[in-house]
């Protein structure tokens, strides 16, 4: 492998995800990381797409592909390969240049075929730098990571690696099986999305269990209702910091920092809020025509940073599309308050638009939450001949044989125009590979005929 080549990783979550990551790093090569979640078809299109020179895999990822296309190398890692491993030299020093490519990141693919988000050497090394100024990551630190490394735990990894710090990584997530290694191992660092949170803590709930040993439990990558972020922070104290940002401006756009959190105690609003400004990132609030508004407005998200991707792979329109001028569009709806807090409203594809009036899904969600008898819900629109749209809620209950007034509950918390006009109980909300609620999914049976317009 050399500069430029592209390399595909297919692999659990294991050493052999870091030792790949690593070798590819020292090539000056290409990375593709693909989610072991993705099914046999995903994985050929994902790989007709980049047209990788080779794919770095294990028998499960074999088993998750089986059709290579002709002219890719496999390198095939096999079982108990890390019992074998002896300490070796570098390669030398690659020539690859701080503008050449280092990853080609493929989104979650919600709205249809995923994009092929391209990262430089200059911008990886940037990105890693903003993880060990902000992650709380130090060289004493243990972390546990039981999220996907072709998504944000990679990203902890390589950055704990760089730190010194010790890493416990596992396959999957199990919430009994996280509260026994934090105890067993003294975990100090770990990292979870909401969903995860809530089963932790429906265990600690039971048990009375809180973790002693924890210093940062970074939290992301979908928003936290304010009724679950109370709980967290009942059993896991002023350890909590929440990140937003998205593939494009990775890991580190915002953070509410674990004095903000504490602060929320006599400012609740900040519940609320992702945060302000992380060290090396901006954020701009900007109307249709890319221009700032006033503290307090309703605009979308723009992000300025060294770790904002440099293309879309193969697709140089939709690049242009994401930005006014060097500002990234984001895609979010949020207002920003006069001291820098950035509060989210909605995805602009998940907005409803109902008799004329902008209902934010979030608002919706989080007041849902609020409900005791509400384990999570989600917040959709659903075709309406005389609304346009009409605000449908997809409820979870902690306890089916639980009064659910959700009508009465939400008159209390929401203006006429933003309750939901129908309601529906399920046992499970559907999960995209990277753990968020799949909105397309829930939508897709009252839009069959109709392609739902997108803002």
């Amino acid at each position: 492998m050399g500069a430029g080549d592209r390399v595909v990783l297919l692999l659990d979550n294991d050493l052999g995800y870091l030792a790949a990551d690593i070798a590819v790093i020292s090539h000056g090569a290409v990375k593709t990381p693909l989610n072991m979640m993705m099914s046999a078809p995903e994985v050929l299109r994902a790989l007709k797409f980049v047209e990788p020179t080779a794919i770095i895999l294990d028998a499960i990822g074999r088993q998750r592909c089986p059709e290579i296309p002709a002219g890719v190398a496999v390198i095939e890692l096999s079982a108990g390969w890390t019992n074998e491993v002896t300490p070796s030299a570098l390669p030398p020093e690659s020539n690859v240049t701080a503008a050449e490519p280092a990853g080609i990141f493929l989104s979650g693919g919600t709205t249809g075929l995923p994009k092929g988000i391209v990262h430089s050497q200059d911008t990886i090394l940037h990105n890693l730098w903003a993880h060990l100024i902000d992650a709380g990551i130090d060289s004493d630190s243990k972390l546990l990571l039981m999220t996907p490394l072709p998504h944000s735990a990679g990203l902890f990894a390589a950055s704990a690696l760089l730190a010194g710090a010790h890493v416990h990584i596992e396959s999957g997530f199990d919430a009994q099986r996280w509260i026994s290694l934090v105890e067993e191992h003294d975990i100090t660092w770990s990292y979870g999305v909401p969903t995860m949170i809530r089963r932790i803590l429906d265990l600690a709930d039971v048990s009375g269990w809180s973790p002693s040993s924890m210093r940062t439990f970074q939290y992301g990558s979908a928003p936290m209702s304010p009724g679950l972020l109370r709980r967290a922070l009942n059993t896991f104290g002023p350890t909590l910091q929440q990140l937003y940002a998205q593939t494009e401006c990775p890991q580190y756009a915002t953070l509410l920092r674990k004095s903000d959190h504490v602060a929320a105690l006599d400012r609740p609003d900040l519940l609320s809020s992702a945060g302000r400004a992380s060290t090396m990132c901006e954020v701009s609030i900007r109307d249709d025509q890319g221009q700032p508004v006033p503290a307090g407005e309703v605009g979308e998200v723009c992000l300025r940073s060294p770790y904002v991707m440099t293309s879309y792979w193969k697709d140089p329109g939709a690049f242009a599309d994401r930005f006014y001028g060097d500002w990234l569009r984001t895609g979010d709806v949020g207002s920003m308050d006069s001291q820098g807090y950035l509060f989210l409203f909605d995805r602009l594809s998940d907005m409803v638009i109902s008799g004329g009036m902008n209902v934010f899904s979030i608002e919706v969600e989080a007041a849902l939450s609020l409900h005791p008898s509400v384990a999570q819900a989600a917040v959709i629109g659903l075709p309406d001949e005389e609304w346009g749209e009409r605000v449908h809620a997809i409820v979870v209950p902690r306890d089916h044989t639980a009064d659910l007034d959700l009508e009465g509950h939400c008159r209390e918390h929401l203006a006429a125009y933003k309750r939901p006009k129908t309601y529906e109980v399920v046992e499970a909300l559907p999960l995209t590979t990277y753990g968020k609620v799949d909105k397309k999914a829930l939508r897709q049976p009252y839009w069959p005929d109709t392609a739902r317009r997108i803002h």
